[in-house]
C-alpha cells in the first residue's frame, strides 16, 4: 500500500510540475509575441555581452534622466514658435521695404537722367551762344549705374572735327565759358530770382566778353543779377551801374541808369 501511495504521490507531483513548466511556457510564448518583429541577431554570448556592457557606459554617461525635458521643451518650443513668427512677418516687411526701395531708385533714375538731358540741352546752347569751340555736353561715366560710388560725370567738348578735349586742357577764358554756360544751364533748370556774380569775365578776352554780355541779357530778363565787374563789354549790357571810387580814404558811390 505504501508502494502505490508513494506512486500516486509522485504522479501528482508530476502533474503539478508539468501544470507549472505549461504556465511558464505560456508565459514565455507571451512574452516572445512582442519581440516577434525584432531583429534576430545571430551573434554569440560573448559578444551579446559586450555590446551590453558598451550599451550600459552609453547611457550611464547620459546620466540622470530630467523629468521636467518634456516641460521644458513645450515652453521652448512655444517661445521659438513666438520667435519664428515674428522673423518671418520682419522678413516681410524687409521684402516690402526692399521693394519700395527698389521702386524709389527706379524712379529717381529716371527723374535723374531726364534733368540731365534737360540740363545737357540748355548747357549745350548756352555755350553756343558764348562760344564757337563746338558742342558741350554733360556725360555719366557710368549710365547703368549712374548713382555707384566711384562714378560720377564729366564735360565733354566735342569740334566741329569730331575731336574730344579734356576741359583741363582748354584755356582759362575757355573754362570760364563752359563753366558760366552750366551754371545758367543749372539756374534755369532751378531758378532764383536774385544772383551775385563777382568778376566772373575777368579771364575773357573782348570777343568772349561780348558773348558773356548776351548771354547775361538773356538771363537778366528772367531775374535780378548784380555783377561786380571792371570789363566795358559786361558794363554796357547793365540797367543800371554802381560805382564806386576812394577820395581821401572815404569810399563814394555813383549810380547811373543806362
Amino acid at each position: 500500500n505504501n508502494f502505490f501511495h508513494n506512486k500516486e504521490q509522485d504522479i501528482n507531483n508530476l502533474k503539478i510540475e508539468i501544470a507549472r513548466v505549461n504556465a511558464e511556457i505560456e508565459n514565455l510564448e507571451t512574452e516572445f509575441l512582442e519581440f516577434k518583429d525584432a531583429e534576430i541577431i545571430n551573434v554569440n554570448k560573448e559578444t551579446l555581452v559586450e555590446r551590453l556592457s558598451k550599451t550600459q557606459e552609453i547611457i550611464s554617461g547620459i546620466g540622470s534622466v530630467n523629468l521636467r525635458s518634456l516641460e521644458v521643451y513645450d515652453s521652448i518650443k512655444k517661445e521659438y514658435d513666438l520667435i519664428k513668427e515674428k522673423a518671418d512677418v520682419i522678413e516681410k516687411e524687409k521684402e516690402g521695404v526692399l521693394k519700395i526701395i527698389h521702386e524709389i531708385d527706379i524712379k529717381k533714375k529716371k527723374t535723374f537722367l531726364k534733368t540731365l538731358t534737360e540740363l545737357n540741352e540748355i548747357f549745350s546752347e548756352n555755350f553756343s551762344q558764348i562760344s564757337l569751340k563746338g558742342q558741350v555736353y554733360l556725360e555719366l561715366e557710368n549710365k547703368q549705374s549712374p548713382f555707384e560710388e566711384g562714378f560720377g560725370v564729366q564735360i565733354v567738348l566735342k569740334t566741329g572735327h569730331g575731336k574730344y578735349f579734356d576741359v583741363k586742357s582748354l584755356s582759362g577764358g575757355e573754362q570760364t565759358l563752359v563753366a558760366l554756360s552750366l551754371i545758367f544751364a543749372i539756374q534755369e533748370l532751378n531758378p532764383y530770382c536774385f544772383y551775385i556774380l563777382d568778376e566772373i569775365d575777368a579771364a575773357l578776352d573782348k570777343r568772349n566778353s561780348e558773348r558773356l554780355a548776351g548771354l547775361l541779357k538773356k538771363y537778366m530778363q528772367k531775374g535780378q543779377y548784380i555783377i561786380i565787374t571792371h570789363n566795358d563789354e559786361v558794363i554796357l549790357s547793365a540797367d543800371t551801374l554802381y560805382g564806386v571810387s576812394m577820395h581821401d580814404g572815404i569810399s563814394k558811390i555813383i549810380s547811373m541808369k543806362v
